[in-house]
């Protein structure tokens, strides 16, 4: 009778034992947190896969969210192939990726339909970007568990309705918009990037660098590498909405390659940075300015000035050097013109009259005619 009675809950109340174990809109990161802690696989798995996509206001921490996913998959638990599958991704191996994908699948497909929102979510994402991909499947899974309340899947398949996909989904801005902004309510990061990076294509909304920049900043301060990286070349480039900042970009950019970012550090190489002159935000009063962009190139480059000719400030060619180098990089003659002063007298630099020329050369090129008297009046020096 014992073994009757375990079999019966075993059969016919399975689903509702699992609903123990089951993510709801009341959970919070913390209580997430707690419960993995206590040792269940379910949350262990869900934590790993919340420090890896910064769902819940969390900060992403590709490191813990191994850990987590790893210990969830020794229990036997799907979302922790499913998240070790992401991470691989990540990193550019597909063929890990694709075996824990794989891994995942069976047992994810199992929970979708028992109505879990995490799997539903989880396998959507299979559905939608593993082949054999079945986007159709992909989106019902994504609608029901954006539908169940769950914050990344009303920020992905908000995103998908703001460019809509012909033959599938009909384009509607306006339920996107409002379903991004939802999981924006819930402190969801990838609304968060979403809502950044429709602003910053114009997708569905009006294209606004200025307000791709607000939401990009938002998501970076969660320590995404992706809107690091966004928000470093958007600030780097700068347009008729958003005032260049060299200085500012190239620390965003920075901080994305340090995490491994290949295309961070690509832009970088691109741009000639050397990393002994990268510039980070001083303070967090610093890092808060880039919405309201009132630290600009021009008073960086005030500044700088000061320290080069000792007006205004102790004079300190090292410093100046250090402010001006990537306002060169950036395409600022006058800085341009300074570095390459600097690099021929060797103040606050190596000495190199060959730099010297190139830096020269370039600020000439852009129009200063102070540095177009001195590559005439040097020219025995190079």
């Amino acid at each position: 009778m014992k073994y009757l009675s375990f079999l019966l809950c075993s059969v016919l109340f399975f689903p509702f034992c699992l609903g123990k174990e089951s993510w709801n809109r009341s959970l919070s990161y913390e209580d997430i947190v707690e419960k993995a802690k206590e040792g269940s696989p379910y949350y262990m798995g869900l934590l790993g896969i919340y420090l890896r996509a910064g769902e819940g206001g969390c900060s992403v921490n590709l490191k813990a969210a191994k850990q987590w996913s790893e210990a969830a998959l020794k229990k036997g638990h799907p979302f922790g192939s499913y998240n070790l599958a992401n991470l691989a991704m990540l990193k550019g191996d597909f063929a890990e990726a694709t075996r824990f994908y794989q891994d995942a699948a069976l047992l994810l497909e199992r929970k979708a339909s028992e109505g879990d929102p995490i799997a539903m979510y989880c396998m959507g994402e299979i559905d939608f970007q593993v082949l054999p991909t079945n986007v159709s499947r992909a989106l019902d899974l994504f609608h029901k568990s954006a539908d169940a309340g769950y914050p990344q899947a009303q920020a992905t398949i908000g995103a998908l309705y703001l460019k809509g996909l012909p033959g599938l989904l009909e384009r509607k801005p306006e339920k996107g918009v409002a379903l991004l902004s939802e999981a924006v309510r819930a402190r969801s990061l990838t609304a968060r990037f979403n809502l950044g990076m429709a602003y910053y294509n114009g997708d569905g909304v009006a294209r606004n660098s200025t307000k791709a920049a607000q939401w990009l900043q938002v998501a970076e301060k969660q320590n995404f590498a992706e809107a690091q990286y966004v928000l470093g070349m958007l600030l780097a480039e700068g347009d008729e909405d958003l005032p260049k900042n060299v200085n500012l970009g190239i620390s965003f950019l920075n901080k994305a390659a340090e995490q491994g970012h290949k295309l961070a550090s690509a832009y970088l190489q691109k741009m000639g940075i050397n990393s002994e002159y990268l510039k980070a935000p001083q303070n967090k009063k610093e890092e808060s300015q880039v919405v309201s962009l009132q630290i600009e190139d021009e008073k960086i480059l005030n500044e700088a000035r000061k320290y080069y000719t000792g007006i205004g400030k102790v004079q300190n060619y090292t410093k100046a050097f250090s402010m001006l180098l990537p306002l060169a990089q950036g395409g600022y003659p006058e800085a341009a013109r300074l570095v390459g002063l600097m690099k021929l007298t060797g103040k606050g630099t190596e000495k190199n009259p060959k730099d010297a020329k190139q830096w020269l050369s370039v600020a000439a090129q852009k129009g200063d005619q102070t540095a177009k008297r001195m590559l005439e009046q040097y020219r025995s020096l190079f």
